[in-house]
């Protein structure tokens, strides 16, 4: 979700106004309305001081400290990587479903209600959470949401173990996170060892990630983010001293966006290309074909391969539970 981040909040200026003259207003009605019965009947404001939930605080991605409900269970969780609750047995009641299409769990989702991109305060309201988990970092914007639930602050760029942890934390399941994490590790290794031992891979080769944008006209290469934060292991492939280099530089952080002139000092042994949808899938086959490409050593041994974002553009646990799968399947292709 990094370019939605970038979306500007003047929108939720407005819709932070309407939304607290509407609680306001439905402050204004509940005090009304009581006022008449209070000296009637003072026991029921006791009993709903002692109905209230049980709350204690946590700390979001941020360091904010936030009170939220001891057991809260109505969570809108509106980052891409929904696999972070799913995986703990939390099956949100609201998410932003544009951009999840093709998750590998999109069956599981489906009709799960879309709170919309901008996020739309009207729906939240209606919808009634316990929690809001967001990776929207606007002030502005958290202020808005904060009038209608406790928001915790995600980054779907922190390290999928870090973030798991963080979410169990929250809702109480670290033993399940910690459960999950070891599992998930031990996975990953043995697909590395198998691939090894039945001459999938060889020991020290290296891979380069790359994305060709097609209606932005960009080309980048990924350093640290989605798929090459997977196929980057110490037991898997190595980053080229090229791709290493921007890795090691703050300003390379995720992805940096390249000229295809540099293509021979940063591709590697085998190349993934990554593309949203099938016009993109098209134009980066054909793309292999120029000469600059079809000149490379990785593209010379047939050893290009083509994967879905669903797949190639996520860091969600879900989704790498997937590529433990079918990674070796890509590869022997």
């Amino acid at each position: 979700m990094k370019a939605l981040l970038k979306k500007t909040p003047w929108l939720w200026t407005g819709l932070m106004f309407i939304v607290m003259a509407m609680m306001i207003s439905a402050c204004g009605s509940g005090n009304k309305a009581s006022s008449g019965r209070e000296a009637a009947v003072p026991a029921a404001t006791d009993h709903a001081q002692e109905a209230a939930p049980a709350m204690r605080t946590v700390t979001d991605s941020t360091g904010r400290q936030v009170e939220i409900p001891s057991s809260p269970e109505r969570v809108v969780y509106t980052d891409n990587t929904v696999g972070d609750i799913l995986l703990l047995g939390i099956q949100p009641v609201g998410l932003v479903q544009g951009g999840l299409e093709n998750a590998v769990y999109k069956e599981q989702i489906k009709d799960i209600p879309d709170v919309g991109w901008p996020i739309s305060a009207e729906k939240l309201i209606g919808i009634q959470p316990d929690v809001i988990i967001t990776s929207v970092t606007d002030g502005a914007q958290i202020e808005v949401m904060s009038k209608i639930a406790p928001v915790l602050v995600t980054n779907e760029w922190d390290p999928m173990a870090e973030r798991i942890k963080r979410v169990g934390e929250w809702f109480g399941h670290e033993k399940e996170a910690e459960a999950f994490l070891s599992n998930h590790e031990e996975k990953v290794a043995d697909m590395w060892k198998a691939m090894k031992a039945d001459g999938t891979i060889q020991a020290g080769e290296t891979a380069s990630v790359f994305q060709h944008m097609l209606k932005a006209n960009r080309l980048s290469v990924y350093t640290t983010s989605y798929l090459a934060s997977f196929v980057y292991d110490k037991n898997g492939f190595k980053p080229t001293e090229a791709i290493q280099k921007l890795i090691e530089d703050p300003k390379g952080y995720g992805y940096v966006d390249i000229s295809s002139e540099i293509l021979p000092e940063l591709a590697g042994d085998r190349i993934f290309i990554v593309y949203m949808d099938a016009e993109e899938g098209e134009a980066a086959k054909k793309m292999i074909t120029e000469p600059i490409w079809r000149d490379l050593p990785a593209v010379k041994a047939g050893k290009v391969y083509f994967i879905d974002a669903s797949l190639g553009v996520s860091t969600d646990p879900l989704v790498r539970e997937k590529l433990v799968e079918v990674l070796p399947e890509i590869l022997k292709q």
